[in-house]
Order: C-alpha cells, then structure tokens, then sequence
C-alpha cells in the first residue's frame, strides 16, 4: 500500500510554464477572493443553503418540471449550462463552489480519519493496469442513469430522493476516510472533471510549489491547479498569498499529448462520457425499441438498453485500438490510455451543443425566469430565441457541430499517433482505425438526428 503523501498522477518535475498567463491576483479584489481562507467560506454557505433549499422546493414545488424551482436549479441550470460551460473552460474550479464538497470537508472532522485505499495500486485487466480511480467511472455511470432511465431530471419529486442518496454516500464515505476521499475518488463528477481539465483552453494555477502541504495530500508538488485532481480547498492560496495565481491558456487537448503519466483509468472515463454523450443520448432510444429489450419488464428496458450502449461503445473503441496497435506496432496499454482520452471531445462537444448551448436557446429565458421566481424575483425574460434561431441551430448542430467535435479528436489522435510511432507511415497505420471509428460512430449519430 502506497503512502498517502505519494506522487500519484503528477509528475513534480511536471511545472507549469508561466510565458501564457495573465497574473490575476494582481488584481487587489481577485487577490482577496483566493487568499482569504473566509471567502470560500461564505461561498459555501450560499450555495449549501441553496443545494438545500431548491431539495424543499423540489418536494413541495409544483409536479411539472418546468415551473418547478428544484428541477430547474438541478436539471435546468446547475448541470447545464453552469456546470458544463466551467467544466469545458476552467477546468475543475467548479469544486470551489462545490455545496458537496463543503459538506464533505465538515462532516470528515468528526469521522475515523482512514485512509482510502490509493489508485496506486493496481489491478491488471485485459493486460491493462486499473485502480481505484476507475470507480469514478462507474458513479459516473450510475448518477446519470436514474437521471434520464428513471426520470429524474423530469419527476421532481425524485428529485430529493435522487440528491438525498448522493449526500448520504458522501457523508458516509467522509464519516470513515479522511482528506475529502469523496470528492476524490467516488463523487460522479471528479472522474469526468479530470479528463475534461485536460481539455479546457483556460487554466487557474499557481507558477510553484507553495511549501504548503496540500489538504488532500494528492501531490508532492502542492500548488493550486485547475488541471488536475485538486479539490479546490484554496489552502495553499491562503497559507501562501503572496504566490501569484495565473489564469493560462493553452491548446484544448494538449495536456492529452504531453501528460508524463497518463492513466488508464481516466482513458475509461473518457470512453463512458463518450458512450453516454452521445451514442446511449441518441442510439439508446433505438436499442430500447428492438422487441427483445421491449419485452423487459419496468425499469429493465431502460437500463439494459443504457448498458448495451456502454458496452458496445467500450468494445468497439476496444477492438479498434487492438487492430490500430498490432497494425502499428505500437504498445498496446499506452495506445488503449492516449487514444482513449482522444475520444472526449466528441461527448463533451455534443453535450455542449445539444444541452448548454441548445437549451439555451430553446428555453433560456424561461429557465431564468423560474428560477429568479424562486427567490422572489419577477423577471419576465423571452422564454427562448427565435423558432427560426433555434432552427438554425439544429441544423448547424447536426452538419457542423458535432463534426467539428471530430475534427478536435482527430487532431488530438494524430498527435497521439505521431508521438508513439517513429515515422509517417506508422502513425498513419496507428490513426486511421481511430478516425474511422470517430467519423463513423458521428455520420450514425448525425444521420439519425437528422432523421428527427
């Protein structure tokens, strides 16, 4: 069993070059909300109180989803657009506002304070070193599927069942491990933050080690980051706030191309948002009509329609990348972790368009106004753009969109290929498979779309 304290997917040698940022907390305000321990503090109080206070108005509200404040707050706004939009531009500062992370690190005061058993360990399956790390896959996986295999997101009176559950777990978990090992390794989000991190074209972090030990004990290298597994507990702005904080840009995807110890576990991640956004969101439906899967009974229809969609997603980037990696000659573990993370942009591209950016659009306005409702606000906003507008939109979403998410993966493959091989024509043999299977898998899905 490795010790807490040990280096796990950051090398320290691995330091941010700082000729592409903008220092922020020049900025006296910016200085004050990362260097004041007190800050977060009332931040967390606002959106605990408000976690708590859109459960009550879930339960009591009105049962149509679309007036209902709760639904609204969770479904509505929370997860798309303002969940989605900081995932994809800043990384994981979404843990700084987190109201189950500031639950999290309350409760641990009181609990047994073990140790979690640490994703450096590992387990080989199919030749492939997994951890623990790949839990989060799976909670991934099950939070989304009461959401839309349930109904939740369209039952508020679910909905306090649904978050209720979620909090149980955490308290659970932090009521036995120490260092907020929740957040870290079973919370359904950290897994996909981590892989998204990778893909944002901002990054929040510190130039240098703060000699600060980290709250978590997750790096040896204890600097505030955006980029990795931080949890965002500002304990090294706030013990340190004379070291200056950068917002940084860089290339979406580069960190995929030059991380020094890529993980498996979040190559598996990527495949599941990947399977869930969008082959399970547009070819589930299809799954679920076939006689075989009608004939389940309840919610087993649903459910082994969601899980064939996963599956089928996970074998066939699976057998691709054995036929890529013996055409190529390339080594099989590294090819399954490096093109498995390519994958990403075509789940967080169609979710963005079709959720945030779509939704929006549709029903912007109307969300705004229900929600401003529930804190006694009368606003009385457009419910939406234009039907022509949306229209437009759509359209565009279906020609262009979602093949501009593969030209991002694409891009990002070639890379990969070019970096694992020696030549042209090796990476060529180590590419084509992956953008047949990209640009095939998005001519499905847009053509069914279309057919919509």
């Amino acid at each position: 069993m490795a010790t807490e304290n040990q280096q796990t997917n950051q090398d320290p040698t691995d330091q941010h070059a700082s000729d592409n940022g903008i220092v922020i907390t020049q900025n006296r305000i910016v200085q004050f909300l990362f260097t004041n321990k007190n800050v977060q503090h009332a931040v967390n109080l606002i959106t605990v109180a408000v976690f708590f206070y859109a459960i009550y108005r879930a339960a009591v509200g009105p049962t149509d989803s679309g007036a209902n404040f709760g639904n609204v707050a969770f479904f509505g706004l929370w997860w798309t657009p303002v969940m989605i939009l900081s995932l994809v531009f800043l990384g994981r500062i979404w843990c700084y506002f987190c109201p189950m992370g500031a639950i999290v690190r309350f409760t641990q005061r009181f609990g047994l304070q073990r140790h979690f058993p640490m994703y450096t360990r590992k387990w080989l399956v199919l030749g492939l070193p997994i951890s623990i790390l790949s839990l989060t896959a799976l909670t991934f996986a099950m939070a989304r599927w009461p959401m839309y295999k349930v109904g939740v997101a369209y039952t508020p009176r679910l909905i306090p069942i649904y978050w209720l559950t979620i909090l149980g777990v955490a308290v659970g978990v932090s009521l036995i491990f120490q260092r907020q090992a929740f957040c870290r390794y079973v919370c359904p989000a950290t897994g996909v933050m981590s892989v998204t991190s990778k893909f944002s074209p901002l990054e929040i972090a510190q130039n240098k080690e703060t000699g600060v030990q980290c709250a978590t004990l997750e790096y040896k290298s204890d600097f505030l980051s955006t980029d990795r597994r931080c949890t965002a507990c500002m304990k090294c702005t706030t013990e340190q706030p004379d070291e200056d904080v950068e917002l940084r840009f860089r290339w979406p995807g580069a960190k995929v191309v030059t991380e020094r110890i890529p993980l498996v576990d979040e190559a598996l991640i990527a495949l599941i948002i990947w399977a869930v956004f969008p082959i399970d969101h547009v070819l589930g439906d299809a799954v679920e009509s076939t006689a075989v899967i009608q004939s389940l009974p309840g919610l087993l229809s649903p459910t082994a329609a969601y899980l064939i969609s996963i599956t089928v997603t996970a074998l066939g980037f699976t057998a691709v990348n054995r036929l890529a990696s013996n055409w190529s000659g390339i080594d099989w573990k590294n090819s399954f972790t490096k093109f498995g993370l390519a994958y990403a942009p075509l789940g967080i591209m169609f979710t963005l368009g079709s959720h945030a950016i779509g939704g929006l659009l549709e029903d912007g306005g109307h969300t705004l106004n229900v929600f401003a409702r529930g804190f006694g606000i009368a606003l009385n906003l457009p419910a939406g753009a234009s039907p022509e507008l949306v229209s437009v939109w759509d359209q565009f979403f279906v020609t262009g969109w979602l093949w501009l998410a593969v030209l991002w993966s694409t891009v990002i493959a070639w890379q990969v290929a070019r970096t694992m091989t020696d030549s042209k024509q090796r990476a060529l043999k180590a590419f084509a498979p992956h953008f047949a299977l990209m640009a095939g898998s998005t001519y499905v899905v847009a053509t069914v779309l279309a057919a919509h």
